[in-house]
């Protein structure tokens, strides 16, 4: 296992500096994550195939770990058994899980993954009950649902389904993910639901109809930051809200429980404030163990389009809304007393199916004090940042 960015994590000490972070906080626990998407399985699904190879791979693990002060490991493979991986992946995974467990318990270190949010991906990749069980939290994915490939408009990340989606878009939502894991043995208080901070961008074929499923360009629009066709970080967004105000209708999806936002061709699924709260609220009332967000580095991290300059507000809406409902959590976070098959009622009080508004219409951030907020202490929350790690060739 090596460094990405070899540059940046040493000569310039970033990888120093972030476990530093520790001495702020005691709690705090700070974990290397290996993989990533741009890694695909392919070298993965090699390193696992083998006694020999996987312990090559927890050898230096081990070492990594210790030699940077970690806490333990996220394994963050994109995915066993798809995109150049074997069928065989699936079991090799749990086995490579089991062998690092071995290794960790002893040292007082943390294992966890980065999982898919796609149905067909979990079938195929996860044995979710044996993984359960060695795994301290698994970090659900649950984002990318749609974007420009789809060939028409769709939200990154919804909350619910709609009603007039084709039925095989129903589980290409946060909600129907999460049941999924649960009907699948995973215990609530294992999953940690993932938060992205960021939108999928599109271009509309025709922008008279700017609408959810509205045909769309195969190509869209990058950020001025992020730069990369299709993304753009919340930061990114807010910064056009504020720059180019009264220029961009903003819609909140009733059924989705997002907003969404177009000016002219261009075309934006995103996370807010509220629509993140209310995510926030879901993964409590089902007793999950925390949230996750990726990535911090695309909050408002300045403050830029506050008024007042509050600095991540998306990350303090998150933790006001965590403190919120922490009296409505289960008491027992082994099983959840909701049942995974109906919905949570988290309905935004509006009778409107999709509702614009502009900017100036927005009621003030949750995240508008400029004092952290308290939160669960049995609730976790993960923050990803560009940091990892990759498997040496």
């Amino acid at each position: 296992m090596k460094s990405l960015d070899p540059q940046y994590d040493f000569t310039k000490r970033a990888l120093e500096r972030f476990v530093d972070k520790k001495s702020l906080n005691p709690r705090l626990k700070v974990l290397l994550a290996v993989g990533g998407w741009t890694e695909g399985s392919t070298k993965y699904s090699a390193m696992a195939a083998s006694p020999a190879t996987r312990q090559a791979f927890i050898k230096s693990a081990i070492k990594f770990i210790e030699d940077n002060g970690f806490d333990g490991l996220d394994l963050d493979w994109e995915y066993p058994a798809n995109r150049g991986g074997k069928p065989e992946d699936k079991e090799n995974f749990v086995t490579l899980v089991k062998e690092l467990r071995k290794e960790f318990s002893p040292r007082g270190w943390m294992l966890t993954a980065a999982l898919a949010a796609g149905k067909s991906t979990i079938e195929t990749a996860y044995d979710i009950d044996d993984l359960a069980e060695e795994l301290d939290f698994m970090h659900i994915m649950a984002y990318d649902y749609h974007g420009k490939w789809d060939g028409r408009t769709g939200h990154n990340a919804p909350l619910y389904s709609r009603d007039d989606e084709p039925e095989e878009e129903k589980s290409l939502n946060v909600d129907a993910t999460i049941k999924l894991y649960l009907s699948s043995g995973a215990p609530p208080n294992k999953l940690v639901l993932g938060l992205g901070l960021y939108g999928r961008t599109f271009l509309l074929r025709d922008p008279v109809n700017p609408g959810i499923s509205a045909p769309s360009h195969s190509t869209a629009f990058a950020g001025q930051y992020t730069r990369e066709d299709g993304f753009l970080g919340y930061n990114e967004i807010c910064e056009k809200q504020t720059t180019e105000k009264g220029l961009w209708q903003i819609v909140w999806q009733k059924a989705h429980q997002v907003p969404y936002m177009f000016r002219n061709d261009m075309w934006v699924g995103y996370d807010d404030d509220i629509s993140l709260s209310l995510k926030a609220a879901y993964a409590q009332q089902l007793g999950l163990g925390g949230v996750m967000i990726w990535s911090i580095d695309t909050d408002d991290f300045t403050g830029s389009c506050s008024q007042n300059g509050i600095k991540y507000p998306m990350l303090r809406a998150i933790n006001q809304a965590l403190s919120a409902h922490v009296d409505k959590r289960p008491t027992d976070t082994t099983t959840s007393t909701i049942d995974p098959t109906k919905d949570i009622d988290l309905d935004v009080d509006n009778d409107l199916d999709d509702y614009r508004y502009d900017v100036d219409e927005r009621t003030s951030s949750p995240g508008g004090s400029a004092a952290p907020t308290a939160f669960s202490p049995a609730f976790t929350i993960a923050l990803g940042l560009a940091l990892a790690a990759t498997l040496a060739r």
